[in-house]
C-alpha cells in the first residue's frame, strides 16, 4: 500500500517533484542522488526533463515529494538532514522510503520530534544571537526518547 492517497491523480513529473524536494529540503545534487542511488548525471537528466526515473525510482521520488509537503505544511524546511537521521530501529525516514516501508506515522513522529527541538531552540536564547544560524547539531544519530 503507497504512502500517497491520490497515486492515480498526480500528474506531475518527476522535474517537479524534485523541484519541490530541493525548495523544500535544499538537499545537494550528490544528496539526492545519494539517497536514490543513481548517478548525479541523472538527477540534473530528470530535472531538466531529458529522461525519466524508471517506476521504482518515481515512486521514491513521489513519496518523498509527499513528506517534502507534509514538512512545509508543518513549517519545516530546509532540514534534508533530519531525514537522514536513524530514528526508527536504526533507520531514517530515507531507508524506510528506499525499502517502501514507510507508513505516515513515521513521517509525524519525525515532525513532532523536530518540532520540540526548535521549541527547545527558541526557549535557549540561541535564536536571539546575532551569530549565524547553522545545522550543526543534526547528525544521523538516533533522537533519545522517541517512541517507536
Amino acid at each position: 500500500m503507497s504512502l500517497i492517497a491520490n497515486k492515480n491523480f498526480d500528474f506531475q513529473t518527476a522535474s517537479s517533484h524534485l523541484n519541490k524536494i530541493r525548495l523544500i529540503f535544499n538537499p545537494t545534487i550528490d544528496d539526492l542522488a545519494n539517497t536514490l542511488d543513481v548517478s548525479r548525471q541523472e538527477i540534473y537528466d530528470w530535472i531538466n526533463g531529458k529522461s525519466t526515473p524508471v517506476p521504482e525510482k518515481f515512486e521514491q521520488i513521489r513519496i518523498l515529494s509527499y513528506v517534502a509537503d507534509v514538512f512545509r505544511n508543518a513549517g519545516i524546511t530546509d532540514r534534508f538532514i533530519i531525514l537522514k537521521m536513524k530514528i526508527f530501529k536504526g533507520q531514517s525516514l530515507i531507508d524506510l522510503i528506499t525499502k517502501n516501508q514507510l507508513q505516515p506515522i513515521h513521517v509525524q513522529h519525525l515532525i513532532s520530534e523536530v518540532l520540540k527541538i526548535n521549541a527547545a531552540y527558541d526557549r535557549s536564547g540561541l535564536s536571539k544571537l546575532k551569530a549565524k544560524p547553522s545545522d550543526d547539531w543534526c547528525s544521523e544519530i538516533s533522537i533519545p526518547g522517541l517512541p517507536e
